[in-house]
């Protein structure tokens, strides 16, 4: 059961990053957006702040389901977090940067 809820988390997570932050581009010039987005992925900046945020209410290997729905909810909030605030940017006109 746990790999199947680790394997659907994934594939959900992956899906609503490439719906929210892939669509707003951080600088205007999209050869250098593809290049910032390999160098500084939001993607490991979300897993590690993720990581980190469950790892200090949860006992790795206690049950690794519960590890699994709240890594889960954790990543999501903080990607709901995140997007919100690329919109913000991107409403005020701080997004995209013009290099």
């Amino acid at each position: 059961m746990y790999q199947l809820l680790s394997i659907i988390s994934f594939f959900i997570r992956a899906y609503l990053c490439y719906c929210t932050i892939d669509n707003i581009p951080i600088l205007a010039n999209p050869i250098l957006n593809s290049i910032l987005g390999e160098v500084i992925s939001l993607y490991t900046i979300l897993w590690a702040i993720s990581y980190f945020i469950v790892g200090r209410f949860y006992d790795k290997g206690s049950n690794p389901l519960l590890g699994v729905i709240l890594y889960f909810i954790v990543y999501i909030i903080i990607l709901g977090i995140t997007y919100l605030l690329l919109l913000l940017l991107t409403f005020f006109g701080i997004l995209p940067i013009t290099i």
